[in-house]
């Protein structure tokens, strides 16, 4: 009996740990960023805002990335007090992703009409765990705002934006329908020289030896630039991955050319993104690049590569836009921003999910006066509860969630939607097992009870034999 008592305790720990490390794989916390009040970028400016009216609609929540999205709709009405037009910059940070910013997220208006504005690209603020870069929190101070308000060329210190390079372009061609690995090999001193490859997938380096490396199925055209002292190249290629037996069964055609360094890094950024370049400037992107490469040749010893440097693409950070409106003398303008928002996706405490949304009202503090704001907030039918905020808010009709402030609050705003009206102690304890057992926390807890009864019954069992044998 005993036996069996053991061997079905290490049945049920089994299970258990096979569950614990299956639920481990599916995220409980996902990173939101805040959003913020649009800002004057001159200081002391005279505009007096009257009224804002902030609206945070998530009816039409796409789920994407594990949390809740929607759109924000920031509407002020602003005075110009004094007896002179005005030309009033404004600018307006918010955190997105290089390759999906689209002119048709961002709409900017004034008494309906739309204004153009000008994108500014700042820090990354979340490399997805990448070993490659630093992490770095999401800073809104306005004077890091300001700081990367600006078009003139980034200054790097590994190269010259006009600095004329040499670029090796490699047709290469299978000449079987065998595949083939070509590899280059050079030698890479990077007190001297700097170099950025495209189309390769493999890399490999000892001291200065240095080698590139890309399986060819068909027809390739691979690219290697180089700044500084010029490289001999070493072409070959192998019929396996260990780059043992090599082939000729290709054929590879070098050509080289000088091209300074900004028009390549242009063409580059152009073969390999799908940026939408009305939203943001040719000025930015180069910025943007050329700041990587500065970086990546640095860290990597004079190498970078595609994967490093295109990975730019897909980070969170934080970009501002900018715009002008006109204000005449003594007139009211109503100015409206609106944008796309996702908030923080938290399970650790709750076995359903908790979305954060922050909403930074410092800004607001750089217009001349700022009263009346009136929030409302229309909930997804996913969360339609607000089970936590900064601020005292009314739900009234349609669910909707709503506060008339006279002044700014003290605090910025912040607000937790949540599936059900409020978070019980049973929301609390099952979100404890959730953290360890995530979505088959339910299954975790038959398995306890099951556990418990089988338990309890062999013992009830092994304390009758007991009573029958001391008879």
């Amino acid at each position: 009996m005993r036996g069996y008592i053991r061997g079905l305790s290490f049945v049920i720990v089994g299970i258990l740990f096979f569950m614990m490390v299956l639920a481990n794989s599916g995220p409980v916390f996902w990173q939101g960023y805040p959003s913020s009040e649009v800002m004057s970028i001159e200081e002391n400016s005279p505009i007096i805002v009257k009224n804002e009216n902030l609206v945070f609609d998530f009816s039409d929540n796409d789920d994407s990335h594990y949390t809740i999205s929607g759109k924000v709709t920031a509407a002020y009405d602003m005075v110009n007090p004094t007896n002179e037009s005005l030309s009033v910059n404004m600018a307006f940070p918010f955190v997105g992703v290089m390759e999906k910013l689209s002119g048709d997220d961002i709409v900017i208006t004034a008494d309906g009409s739309t204004i153009p504005y000008t994108i500014y690209a700042g820090d990354v603020v979340n490399n997805h765990g990448s070993p490659r870069d630093d992490e770095k929190g999401a800073s809104f101070e306005f004077a890091d705002i300001l700081g990367n308000i600006t078009d003139i060329p980034y200054k790097a210190e590994s190269f010259r934006e006009n600095e004329k390079g040499k670029l090796y372009t490699l047709h290469v061609r299978p000449t079987t329908d065998q595949r083939i690995n070509l590899a280059v090999d050079f030698r890479l001193d990077h007190r001297k020289t700097k170099v950025l490859t495209r189309g390769f997938n493999r890399y490999e380096r000892e001291a200065e030896k240095t080698r590139v490396a890309s399986w060819c199925y068909e027809p390739e055209v691979l690219e290697i630039y180089v700044l500084g002292e010029d490289i001999d190249l070493n072409i070959n290629a192998y019929s396996d991955g260990e780059l043992s037996k090599k082939t000729d069964l290709f054929d590879c055609r070098s050509f080289k050319q000088e091209v300074d360094l900004r028009t390549y890094l242009m063409s580059y950024i152009e073969k390999e993104t799908d940026i939408d370049n009305s939203v943001i400037s040719d000025a930015q992107l180069y910025n943007l690049y050329a700041e990587a490469l500065d970086r990546y040749f640095t860290k990597h010893m004079g190498f970078c590569s595609e994967h490093d440097l295109m990975a730019q693409r897909n980070y969170e950070r934080i970009f501002t836009l900018v715009y002008t409106v006109e204000f005449p003398p003594e007139e009211e303008k109503e100015v409206s921003v609106t944008y796309n928002t996702s908030g923080t996706m938290d399970m650790r405490e709750t076995s359903k999910p908790l979305y954060t949304f922050d909403y930074i009202l410092n800004p607001a503090e750089n217009w001349k006066d700022f009263k009346n704001l009136n929030i409302n907030i229309i909930p997804p039918e996913k969360a339609p509860y607000i089970v936590r905020s900064s601020i005292d808010l009314i739900k009234g009709e349609d669910n909707i969630y709503s506060a008339v402030l006279a002044d700014l609050p003290e605090e910025d705003l912040f607000f937790t939607l949540y599936e059900d009206s409020e978070i019980t102690i049973l929301d609390k304890v099952a979100g404890k097992l959730h953290k360890s057992f995530g979505y088959l926390y339910p299954f975790a807890v038959g398995i306890f009870i099951l556990a418990a009864g089988i338990i309890t019954g062999v013992v009830f069992k092994l304390l009758r034999r007991q009573r029958y044998d001391s008879k």
